[in-house]
């Protein structure tokens, strides 16, 4: 066993570094992978008990009009995952097991700090999803699972993020907020890959469509900085966060569905957004916040297949959306909401292709404004420019359409134009237009 996992591992060194021990395959179109099966090494360590991730998502955005800055550049920011499952029953005799290792580098800039928003006024929308935790390498997956009763209830413990189970939402658009798990984009008490932490997860499948979940992550904000990327424990835990979860995978005549609703509770502190102690403004009192023990809040989210194009079930228009709420007196924001479509094989001869459209509104706590307009009337800020003055973040709308384009089976390329309205959450930033173009690889 020691053997074959150093072989394994040395096929994830050296993947971006040599071609010669590949097979002929590599760089076909019809390869899953743009290295093609190792000269059939691949499919022996599969054979074996290993599973392979090795991809690499690029992006490009550039601020065509509009926002905060308008001098037109552009920027790339990018990630890398590598990783590997491991079937512990192929390996050990362990049934119904499987060990994961996961390493993932994000670099780069992001236009929307760089142009589209105020510099103060970050946080909210980002039109590069790729960008964020840091530009570092980091563990991010390092985790067991097992099985039990019939595989019905499954056991994970380990190293992972939030998103990986809970809030799960595929990621076809290139704009944050129509991406990914949403739920831990925007309160303080969840980590987002690539960060990872210290969890476990049970999930019991009541139906061979519906299953419940529930889960308990460590907080701990050393989590997220880039020198702690492979620091198994670190001082300074928070507290834990517990979600749960209901989830719903099936058809509703003959069309592939799915839908989730789940609430998260965090005995971790959390201070007011607006007020002390004692009830009064804390930007008038000039008194410390209130604090509180706890915070929470739930999601929801559905995925409908509308129609299928001559019988074919991968072609077709859907419907999405994805509804994350917060508790206001607690968190800046209050609540996203997001809708969109995509349609699946818009061409006969293009069956791989999407086209997708989607639109999403973040709404900043009344109570987070509220004490950022009491901040500047109190320092007597009342412009944008003065560097006394707090943004006081309201709302933002962000509008994305995209081509996906798969040019091969291990190559996606997503082009896409992006419309963000009130920038930053602040009614005084010009509206901004964004261009961009996704890249994934799959090696």
């Amino acid at each position: 066993m020691n053997k074959q996992l150093s072989i394994a591992l040395l096929f994830i060194a050296s993947s971006g570094l040599s071609s010669t021990v590949f097979s002929a395959d590599m760089l076909t179109n019809d390869s899953p992978w743009l290295l093609g099966d190792w000269n059939g090494e691949r499919q022996k360590l599969a054979e074996q008990g290993f599973d392979f991730t090795l991809k690499y998502v690029g992006e490009v955005g550039s601020n065509l009009g509009g926002g905060y800055d308008k001098n037109t550049t552009a920027r790339w920011s990018d990630q890398i995952i590598l990783g590997v499952d491991m079937d512990l029953q192929k390996l050990l005799g362990w049934e119904d097991a499987t060990f994961r290792i996961g390493i993932g580098e994000r670099h780069g800039k992001d236009i929307t700090n760089d142009r589209v928003h105020q510099p103060n006024a970050t946080g909210l929308t980002s039109t590069m999803e790729v960008f964020g935790g840091g530009n570092a390498w980091r563990l991010s997956q390092f985790w067991y699972e097992q099985k039990f009763f019939d595989r019905k209830l499954s056991v994970k413990a380990g190293r992972f993020g939030h998103g990986e189970d809970f809030d799960q939402f595929p990621c076809e658009f290139q704009n944050v907020t129509l991406c990914g798990s949403q739920e831990g984009n925007w309160n303080s008490v969840w980590n987002s890959f690539p960060i990872s932490q210290w969890a476990v997860r049970a999930r019991y499948q009541l139906t061979s469509e519906f299953f419940v979940q529930a889960g308990a992550y460590n907080k701990n904000p050393g989590n997220a900085e880039m020198s702690n990327g492979f620091k198994p424990f670190i001082s300074g835990s928070q507290g834990t966060t517990f979600p749960v979860e209901a989830v719903w995978k099936g058809r509703l005549n003959g069309l592939s569905s799915e839908y989730h609703v789940g609430y998260y509770y965090a005995d971790v502190n959390t201070k007011d957004m607006l007020k002390d102690e004692d009830g009064n403004f804390a930007a008038d009192s000039s008194k410390p916040y209130k604090m509180y023990s706890s915070n929470s809040g739930w999601w929801v989210s559905a995925q409908q297949q509308l129609t299928t194009v001559d019988g074919n079930a991968k072609r077709g228009l859907n419907v999405f959306t994805n509804m994350t709420f917060n508790d206001p007196d607690k968190s800046v924001i209050k609540n996203l909401i997001q809708v969109g479509l995509i349609y699946r094989g818009p061409f006969a001869n293009r069956p791989d292709d999407t086209i997708g459209i989607g639109a999403s509104r973040l709404r900043v706590s009344n109570d987070y404004t509220h004490n950022t307009e009491l901040l500047n009337a109190n320092s007597g800020a009342t412009n944008i420019d003065d560097p006394l003055y707090v943004p006081e973040q309201r709302r933002e709308y962000s509008y994305e359409i995209n081509y996906g384009y798969q040019a091969t089976k291990w190559l996606m390329v997503r082009p896409n134009l992006q419309y963000v309205k009130y920038p930053g959450g602040l009614t005084e930033t010009d509206s901004a237009v964004v261009g961009g173009v996704q890249f994934i690889f799959d090696f």
